[in-house]
């Protein structure tokens, strides 16, 4: 038998701690020492991690001590593909989710506008592709239903937008235009339907949209955070850079209000790459003395989603769609990365279709990642074969969500699984043959888009399908990931998808002390009941952002 990992302290040197956890099982992410009983915190950092003889030195009268008997304590989990400013803004609206029919959503609407003055603006968010039959949609659909009034509607993939005529008048759109992506103003012989495809069109729709007062928005993220805490979530990876964004960040950090440890990853899209450089120096200044805000990367997008025919694949869908890139000169997305590099910062880059993660991994074999970061792909819904080894070849993370295929059914029948077709359905999210060839894998919650219980996440990453559906079949029960994996995708691997290995991801001496203290242990539970485990408490910088009552 080997002899057991030795204790890892720090000289207490008569110092307190200012937080002791004692009495947990904790599963440490730390190969050293897999399993330990009680940690000790200081300055927010980890100063020990053993048993609780270990962590009594630093026990004085000052010292907050955390009996966690029968409890589990786990590195804090972190969200690696979020959009929380975005999408607290959009939240002030209506959600649609669930209404998957027509009359559903037109219903939903009209209740929604009959409760508004006949100026306000509809905003809705989450719909569902299934509420337009045969994929058309068009502002005659909706127009009664919002009473005359303006309004935009993203659809669930956050790629769509349907907007009413009212609204279209409102933004000046009366017809098509060019884009520097291939985002379109959908038009037919009467003027644009009011569907707008892809994020350079959705921001121009949603840009006559009366903005929400900085302080609204700042209090509405914070209480976002603040739900989070409560479900066990210590830090997000932001990839968007919506209007207000950066700022709003910046605000909560200054003011102390950030219970979150974030990681920043603005938008760039084809249009502005010759600005770039300057963003980025921009951005610096902005966050400069920032505690919890970092610029991490920039965030590019390879394509658009699977859903409205906005993908890049090999061959085209069903439908004829997602044929092409996001870039009308894909040279350009190269130049990009390249001058992203040049400036110290991955590229964290949207890419769905499986010619989009073709091609982004061609970029990154050209351009290394600064050293000590790595590049990501986000999403990589449908992947070939030859891509799989690439990721561990490359040293690039796959960024993925589970919950996303919450929309897609067993029997294959939903808009996802009928646009790829048949022979891609066997290609769809391979997380479990990424690490089974040795690639990393980092998990998150897309928000909105997604649900951002972690819970759920971890869940469905084993189940391959919602937790809870019991009687639901898994969607391509192969790739499905064990419990360790699932919580190394919120731990240590979202730790090394942002660079962070040595700080974060594990509880090991010197690291941040961002904990997750569940009342059993999720790598133990069945799948579904991980979705329903309480989060007892969740420690972030070493301070409680969430407690349970005793």
């Amino acid at each position: 038998m080997s002899n057991p990992a030795p204790h890892r302290t720090v000289p207490h040197n008569g110092t307190s701690a200012d937080l002791v956890v004692v009495g947990a099982r904790v599963l440490t992410q730390d190969p050293d020492r897999p399993l330990a009983t009680a940690v000790a915190v200081r300055g927010g950092r980890i100063v020990a991690v053993g048993d609780d003889a270990d962590v009594r030195p630093f026990v004085t009268a000052r010292t907050e001590v955390l009996d966690a008997a029968g409890q589990v304590v786990t590195p804090g989990l972190t969200d690696c593909h979020q959009h929380p400013v975005h999408g607290s803004e959009m939240a002030r609206g209506i959600s649609l989710v669930g209404a998957t029919t027509l009359p559903e959503l037109r219903a939903r609407l009209a209740a929604h506008a009959a409760a508004l003055g006949p100026e306000d603006w509809i905003v809705g968010y989450g719909g569902e592709y299934g509420a337009f039959a045969g994929g058309v949609m068009h502002r005659d659909l909706i127009d009664d239903a919002v009473g005359g009034r303006p309004a935009h509607l993203t659809m669930s993939d956050a790629h769509t937008a349907l907007m009413s005529t009212e609204g279209l008048r409102r933004a000046g759109i009366t017809g098509p235009r060019a884009f520097a992506d291939r985002s379109e103003i959908v038009c037919d012989d009467r003027g644009p339907t009011g569907e707008l495809h892809e994020m350079s069109a959705t921001a121009l729709g949603y840009a006559a949209v009366p903005p929400m007062p900085a302080e609204e928005l700042a209090t509405r993220v914070e209480a976002l955070f603040a739900e989070q805490g409560k479900l066990g979530v210590t830090g997000v990876h932001v990839l968007d850079d919506g209007p207000g964004t950066a700022a709003t960040l910046a605000a909560l950090d200054a003011a102390g209000r950030l219970g979150m440890r974030v990681r920043f990853a603005p938008w760039c899209p084809p249009g502005e790459v010759d600005n770039l450089a300057q963003r980025i120096s921009d951005l610096r200044g902005l966050l400069a003395g920032a505690s919890k805000v970092r610029l991490a990367a920039v965030k590019f997008f390879a394509d658009g989603a699977i859903d409205g025919g906005g993908a890049w694949l090999h061959e085209p869908d069903c439908c004829g769609q997602s044929r092409e890139s996001q870039w009308r000169d894909t040279a350009r997305y190269d130049d990009a990365v390249r001058i992203a590099a040049a400036n110290g910062l991955p590229a964290w880059t949207h890419a769905i279709g499986d010619r989009a993660v073709a091609r982004t991994l061609d970029t990154y074999a050209g351009v290394a990642a600064p050293a000590g970061t790595r590049h990501r792909i986000e999403h990589a819904e449908v992947l070939q074969d030859a891509e799989i080894g690439r990721f561990a070849a490359l040293d690039v993370v796959a960024s993925m969500q589970p919950t996303h295929m919450d929309w897609s059914l067993p029997d294959y029948s939903d808009n996802w699984s009928t646009r790829v077709g048949p022979r891609r359905w066997d290609l769809a999210w391979r997380y479990a043959d990424i690490l089974r060839s040795g690639g990393r894998v980092a998990l998150g919650s897309d928000w909105p888009v997604a649900a951002f219980d972690p819970r759920r996440t971890l869940a469905g990453a084993q189940l391959r399908r919602p937790a809870g559906e019991r009687g639901r079949a898994p969607y391509g029960a192969s790739q499905a990931i064990g419990a360790a994996q699932a919580l190394a995708g919120y731990t240590t691997e979202a730790a090394y998808a942002a660079g962070e290995e040595h700080v974060a991801g594990r509880i090991a001496v010197g690291c941040y002390a961002d904990l997750t203290v569940f009342a059993d242990d999720p790598t133990r539970c069945a799948p579904d009941d991980v979705a329903d485990l309480p989060v007892t408490a969740t420690i972030v910088d070493g301070r409680f952002t969430h407690r349970t009552a005793a």
